[in-house]
């Protein structure tokens, strides 16, 4: 996406409650955005690893649902609404799992590394269901309460739904650069040929463990967001489930790009949040949808037509 069009469409995102109060049924579709928005900073984490350092995850909600509830029990127990406070007791929270997992996984590769960062995703879930105490169990964890910043009060939705979006434009902006700096070369390097980066002197294993810690922290972030739109957390957002939307989104997207993470978290959630509304097999649709990509378009929709400009260009 051209730079004007990216900051054009970003700046409309981001006024949408000022210029759609006209529209019918604003109100849902401002609540519907948010949540694509939040999900979207989620698939962008997760594709950090999957389209960039060809480490493909199962476990990945282990770290969305950590940071949400740091953010929640951080807020209950230091009794303070701060974004500051919350968000950073997210990262913290999400980054030093993610470093702990991350240590124990990156040695793996493959089926290996995809199975080990399952069972501790498992692990992450099953501490969440059981440790009553803390993060409520089954039951969850339910009136949390959403951030202050500076003074200002994010209880509304307007004001809330802004700071999604501009944490989701920091964090787009993250990943962009990311992808432009040695860095983001090195990581795509690993995950082309792992053994030619080693000869050529980087540390791989290093790299690997670095690009997940990095990810962990931003699916932290993304948890927290979640926990201050709904204001419930509960074991299933640390559960399989969510670390296979979490997939679903990047792969239908496409995976190493910047705005394939953002369309398939927006395909995902329309599909979930919306055409649940109209018709009763939505899930089965998203199956459809997903084993479509599967078998005939592996680069995903930007991916794809990518691909397609290429062609007609020629």
């Amino acid at each position: 996406m051209a730079p004007l069009a990216s900051i054009g469409f970003y700046l409309a995102l981001l006024t949408f409650p000022d210029w759609s109060g006209a529209i019918e049924g604003s109100r849902y579709m401002t609540t519907i955005l948010r949540d694509m928005t939040v999900f979207a900073i989620y698939a962008l984490s997760l594709d950090l690893l999957v389209g960039r350092a060809g480490m493909p995850s199962l476990g990945h909600a282990a770290f969305y649902g950590s940071g949400a509830y740091a953010a929640a029990i951080a807020s209950q127990r230091l009794a303070t609404s701060e974004l500051t406070v919350t968000l950073a007791a997210a990262i913290a929270v999400s980054a030093a799992l993610a470093l702990v997992i991350g240590l124990l996984c990156v040695r793996a590769t493959g089926i290996f590394f995809l199975m080990l960062t399952l069972a501790f995703a498992q692990m992450v879930f099953a501490v969440a269901f059981q440790w009553t105490d803390v993060t409520g169990g089954s039951n969850g964890f339910a009136g949390i309460a959403r951030p202050t910043f500076g003074g200002l009060e994010t209880s509304a939705p307007e004001a809330l739904y802004r700071l999604v979006v501009i944490v989701f434009g920091l964090v787009s902006l993250l990943i962009w650069w990311i992808s432009r700096s040695h860095y983001g070369r090195a990581l795509v390097g690993v995950r082309e040929n792992e053994r030619r980066m080693r000869a050529l002197g980087y540390h791989t294993r290093r790299l690997k463990l670095s690009a997940f810690v990095l990810a962990g922290a931003l699916a932290g972030v993304a948890g927290a967001l979640s926990a201050w739109s709904f204001r419930f957390v509960s074991p299933n957002d640390a559960g399989i489930g969510r670390s296979v939307e979490a997939f679903v989104m990047v792969l239908i997207g496409g995976a190493g790009t910047l705005l394939g993470p953002i369309v398939g978290a927006g395909v995902v959630l329309y599909i979930d949040r919306v055409l649940s509304s109209a018709i009763p097999f939505s899930q089965a649709v998203l199956g459809v949808v997903f084993v479509a990509f599967v078998l005939a378009a592996r680069q995903g929709i930007v991916g794809s037509l990518r691909a397609a400009l290429v062609r007609v260009r020629r």
